[in-house]
């Protein structure tokens, strides 16, 4: 399973909750901003940091949709932490995996 394209999954699930043209044109103010969302090269810590220029602390909501979307994916239990930032929270999500992998 490559993660890349689980995250992007999560990613443009977590965009469509935007509606379909508000979603493209985040991707395309996000590929502007030189991220890469093609599936295999796809980096949650770039396009995090890239919504929060666009967004900025609105984006939290998009990344913690994007962790949800990641639990349930990989079939991780969600551990609602609101001390956390979601992108910390992905975070321990993907270093638990690598442990167990």
């Amino acid at each position: 399973m490559n993660i890349n394209r689980v995250l992007w999954s999560c990613a443009e699930d977590a965009l469509q909750s935007l509606g379909r043209s508000a979603m493209y044109t985040v991707v395309w103010q996000i590929n502007k901003m030189d991220v890469d969302t093609t599936p295999d090269n796809f980096d949650i810590q770039r396009f995090a940091l890239a919504l929060q220029s666009l967004f900025g602390e609105g984006s939290e909501t998009i990344m913690n949709l994007i962790y949800r979307n990641l639990c349930r994916q990989l079939e991780v239990k969600a551990e609602p932490d609101p001390a956390l930032p979601a992108i910390e929270r992905i975070n321990k999500v993907l270093e638990a995996r690598k442990m167990n992998h």
